[in-house]
């Protein structure tokens, strides 16, 4: 008998792995996945699937959390590890009682980078905090491609991208730096960022930039002023004209002016007024957008961007998802598990090297 409880949506989790028995009975979980289970649906759902593969039927969830699950796992997994890391992610565990299989809450934290065969490796440049993910079994040229996200950190639902790029060789980076709305000094403390990773850990020093939301002013304002050090820009709904998002009274504030003090300035600081250089520099663009985007809409943002990108015969692509806003992990799946940016994301991470 399967129970299921109201479900419970979490918030940013952290992951960690669950105390098996030694041996469980009635299954056969040390078979293997024989193909990487990436059903993106809710946890309680996964680990019915996974139950049922070792040959168990009876799994009773006492536990009212049941958030997406978001994480890949890797073909080659032992039932047993896949259901582990499942639960894991998901802050549940499972134990065996009266011959019954019962998944709990737990409040035990781990590492989701460590789940898709990553090494995360911290980087603090002038005070905010970046990590650097590296593929924990591949041996890293001495300059490996790398990609580099924003806004801020990395999160469960990017598991699919970065598994995908990992297994390829190619490093990911981040590196907090607030709500800067792609101000001056956020910008700085990317020049930092981005010195620090090409000089001391070996990165490329051409990067594949990947703006997600407001990380779109972030990097396509860096981008602006670096152009030789860019390889190309992949996107997720990425903001490109403060004036859509946050609004001028909210980026005023971050950029230290008044409204009228920013608008006077508005071409040194937004995006859709700075592509010159990039198109000059040959950067390739590729967005991911919602034609119903109430945050960051189609129009004012990738569709604009794009649209000025061809008049100055730069390349620029968007892929339009119909029907689709600016979706969270739960219903985000055409974004974060799209194929077309995986794929333009390690075409040009991997062009950057010999």
């Amino acid at each position: 008998m399967l129970r299921l409880i109201m479900p419970l949506c979490l918030g940013s989790i952290a992951f960690a792995q669950v105390a098996f028995a030694d041996e469980w009975p009635g299954g056969k979980w040390n078979e293997k996945l024989p193909q990487a289970y990436e059903e993106w649906k809710p946890a309680r759902e996964v680990l019915v699937d996974l139950a049922r593969m070792a040959g168990v039927q009876d799994v009773t969830f006492t536990a009212a959390g049941n958030p997406p699950f978001v994480i890949p796992l890797s073909q080659g997994m032992t039932l047993k590890e896949a259901f582990q890391n499942a639960a894991a992610a998901s802050l549940l565990e499972a134990r065996w009682e009266g011959g019954k299989l019962t998944v709990y809450e737990t409040k035990k934290r781990g590492d989701w980078t460590a789940m898709i065969g990553a090494v995360s490796i911290p980087v603090t440049v002038d005070g905010a905090k970046g990590m650097i993910l590296i593929p924990a079994e591949k041996n890293l040229k001495t300059t490996a491609p790398w990609v580099w996200y924003a806004p801020n950190r990395l999160e469960p639902h990017h598991a699919w991208l970065c598994k995908r790029l990992l297994d390829e060789g190619i490093s990911i980076a981040c590196v907090n730096v607030g709500e800067s709305q792609g101000n001056p000094e956020g910008r700085a403390i990317f020049t930092a960022f981005y010195a620090k990773l090409t000089a001391e850990h070996g990165l490329a020093k051409k990067v594949v930039l990947f703006p997600q939301s407001r990380g779109g002013l972030m990097l396509y304002n860096w981008a602006a002023e670096h152009p030789d050090c860019v390889a190309a820009i992949g996107g997720i709904y990425p903001v490109g004209d403060l004036r859509s998002y946050p609004k001028m009274e909210i980026a005023s504030k971050a950029y230290r002016m008044t409204q009228d003090e920013l608008q006077a300035q508005l071409e040194r600081h937004n995006p859709i007024d700075r592509l010159a250089p990039l198109a000059k520099a040959r950067i390739p663009i590729f967005h991911v957008h919602g034609d119903r985007d109430g945050t960051v809409p189609l129009e004012a943002n990738s569709a604009e961007i794009t649209a000025r990108y061809r008049t100055l015969a730069g390349d620029a692509k968007v892929l339009i998802i119909p029907g689709k806003g600016h979706e969270s992990a739960a219903t985000g799946q055409s974004f974060f598990q799209c194929a077309e940016l995986a794929e333009f994301l390690i075409k040009q991470a991997k062009a950057t090297t010999p």
